[in-house]
This record gives C-alpha cells, structure tokens and sequence, in this order.
C-alpha cells in the first residue's frame, strides 16, 4: 500500500544523462512530486550548478553505471526507463534529456506504446535559432529562355539569297520583304531587320527612300 502511495505521488518523470547533457529543460515544473534520475558513468560527478538545482528533492537519485564506456550511461538510462514505464501509471509523463540521438528511439517506442514522453537537449535551441534565421532559399523561378538561334544572321541571310534567286517576283516594297523575311526567319530568333540589313552589308539589294527594294 505504502508503494503504491509511493507512486500516486509522484507527477512527472525527468531523466537527465549526466554524461553529455547535464541540464534542465527551462520550461520544466520541477518539484517535490517529480521523479528525478541522473545517469552518470563510473568516477564522474553530477555538475555542480545542476546539483544545486536538484537539491532537497526527495526522489532525485544519482544512478552511476556499473561498467565504464562512452554509453555505458546511455545504456542504463534507457534500462531504467523501461523499468519506470513498467511500474508508474500511463497518465506520469516522461521526458529524457539527452543530446544522445540513440535514446530518440527510446522516447519514441515509450510514445507508440501509449506513454507521453519527449526528448530535450540543451544543443538543440542554438540549432532551431539558427534554422529560423537562415531559411531554406526560395527555388529561383525558372526564367523564360528567348528561342535559341538555330541559325545565325549570317545564315539567315544566306537563305534568304537561295529563295531570292528561286523566285520570280521577289517582294518589291520593304513592308513586304521585311513580312516575308520574319515569316521565313520566325523559328530561328533572328529579327527581319537585321536580315535585312545584313542583305544590304552584302550588297544583295537595297532600298530606296519610297521604301522599293532594289537589287543590289
């Protein structure tokens, strides 16, 4: 009876790995109710402002490993946390503090199981500060290419010279020459104009000032 007293007492569970993260979540209600446990390998001691902070809670237990190693305090921390789940009611919540991401996976199988539990780290608030200042670069709008030239001015106006010469009644007003050049040349990107200026370069024809074409 005197256990189970025991348990209705108490509140929340928090589990602190002494090791790699010896803090205390900011937000956390610690309190008398609270089930406190510290996992510390062999030899090492809890920090001395976390120590303070612990002090007078009357089910805080520092928990040394038994075996040495760099998860030797990962290892039984977890252990306990099991044994924890197995005898405190579903409703305590559990929250592990932790920067090991191997005890994520604890946290999580406690949660699929019906059990409230979270993972805090002192390494994670610098980490999410930095993601909220540096956010992730809008994809750039794929900007809309100009037709590519498959053919140059030079090649568009050697073209035009070929239908010239097959042609019997050549466009006699600039107007007209320009509209068929533009027709000829729309797939290439080359503008009329410069064909046409291209043409006279050559001496192919020109154009008088009434606009009448003439051969060159």
């Amino acid at each position: 009876m005197k256990q189970e007293n025991e348990r209705d007492a108490v509140d929340s569970v928090l589990l602190i790995d002494g090791d790699n993260d010896p803090h205390l979540p900011p937000d956390f209600a610690l309190g008398e109710r609270t089930l406190v446990r510290v996992f510390l390998r062999p030899g090492a001691k809890t920090p001395r402002t976390l120590e303070k902070k612990l002090a007078g809670l009357p089910r805080c237990v520092m928990v040394l490993s038994p075996k040495g190693g760099s998860n030797a305090a990962d290892f039984v921390m977890s252990l306990h946390a099991g044994m924890l789940h197995a005898t405190l009611p579903m409703h305590l919540p559990f929250i592990l503090v932790t920067a090991d991401k191997s005890l994520v996976a604890m946290a999580q199988e406690l949660q699929r199981v019906g059990r409230r539990a979270s993972v805090w780290s002192s390494h994670q608030p610098k980490a999410v500060r930095q993601r909220r200042q540096e956010p992730k670069p809008e994809p750039k709008p794929e900007s809309k290419r100009a037709p590519a030239a498959s053919r140059t001015v030079s090649q568009a106006a050697d073209a035009y010279v070929r239908r010239l010469a097959s042609i019997k009644d050549p466009p006699a007003r600039l107007k007209s020459l320009l509209n068929d050049i533009a027709h000829r040349a729309s797939a290439s990107g080359v503008s009329a104009e410069a064909v046409v200026a291209e043409l006279k370069r050559r001496k192919v024809l020109s154009v008088d000032a009434q606009g009448r074409v003439l051969k060159g």
